[in-house]
């Protein structure tokens, strides 16, 4: 046995020593402290109307993680990562100044502080949108049109809106969507047709004029009364009325549409046998409904339904 003792001792103090190199570990191995040097010399290199191009001095940091932060007055913070040292914005706000800082933070949180600022203002927005839309025709019935328009854009690079004239008055007012089908037109009537595009400043364009005349009455039979007529307000609010669909001697289903009046009063179109209309009237309303095809020929009323329920 005595002749293994001096390597237990060795072991013992081995483990002595490793635990003496363990209480003298550097102070570094506790985290990162050390923020990055700030970025400097942030400068405009280059401008539009409504863009702005910046360049600064790229920042050093002792670790091999970490990137810019681009602040844009009130619109937070836009992340670049080196070694780039650039960044490009585009703005759809005109006549208004932005401020920019920049500084670098690493992957331990550690930040430096903000460069110098910069500030850019964008010009006055004077400039419509464009193309002005072009409007065309892409089913014709005699008392239905379908109608699509050429999408335009604003040189700010802002949201447009469209305008639907007929027979030069507003039909559809302030709508992004690039067509719209109108239910309700008379057989051999001639019709105009424009779209006037808009920006929000606002700067308005307006297309050219379409001239349409819509063809004769293909039948003279109305389709079917509708019928099974119920309402309900599943919101408390609105009032949704619902019935059986009609069906026609020349057209399908889908094309027959409906006319909803609430006390005498037509309150809403469409094509499908439901519709929701606004529930505000403290008596009881009176609601029928009547089919129409695609020839204008209309059906006599549905039974009426007396609503005494809708009480805002």
């Amino acid at each position: 046995m005595a002749r293994h003792q001096p390597f237990v001792v060795l072991g013992i103090v081995a483990a002595f020593v490793a635990a003496l190199l363990q209480l003298a570990a550097p102070a570094a191995a506790a985290g990162d402290r050390t923020a990055p040097t700030t970025p400097t010399n942030l400068r405009i290199t280059a401008t539009t109307a409504n863009s702005v191009s910046l360049a600064w001095n790229a920042s050093t940091d002792n670790s091999s993680t970490f990137w810019y932060c681009v602040q844009t007055s009130g619109d937070g913070c836009i992340r670049v990562d080196p070694p780039r040292t650039t960044l490009t914005r585009s703005f759809s706000l005109p006549s208004t100044t932005f401020t920019f800082a920049v500084y670098a933070i690493d992957a331990a949180g550690n930040r430096s502080a903000n460069s110098n600022t910069v500030s850019f203002t964008t010009q006055a927005d004077t400039t419509p949108p464009g193309p002005a839309p072009v409007i065309s025709v892409t089913r014709l019935l005699p008392t239905r049109i379908a109608l699509t328009w050429t999408r335009a854009v604003d040189d700010f690079g802002a949201q447009v809106w469209y305008t639907l004239l007929v027979n030069g008055s507003p039909h559809l007012v302030d709508t992004g969507a690039t067509g719209a089908t109108l239910l309700t037109l008379t057989p051999e009537t001639t019709y105009t047709f424009q779209v006037s595009v808009r920006d929000p400043v606002p700067n308005v364009a307006t297309g050219p004029v379409l001239t349409v005349t819509t063809p004769a009455r293909t039948d003279g039979q109305a389709p079917t009364v509708p019928t099974g007529l119920s309402a309900d307000t599943p919101d408390g609010l609105d009032l949704e009325v619902r019935w059986n669909a009609s069906t026609d001697d020349t057209d399908p289903q889908s094309e027959i549409r409906y006319d909803v009046y609430l006390d005498g009063v037509l309150a809403s179109v469409g094509l499908r046998t439901r519709t929701v209309v606004s529930c505000t009237s403290n008596a009881p309303v009176r609601i029928f409904v009547r089919a129409v095809d695609t020839s204008g020929n209309m059906s006599a009323p549905s039974d009426t339904l007396v609503f005494d329920d809708c009480n805002p």
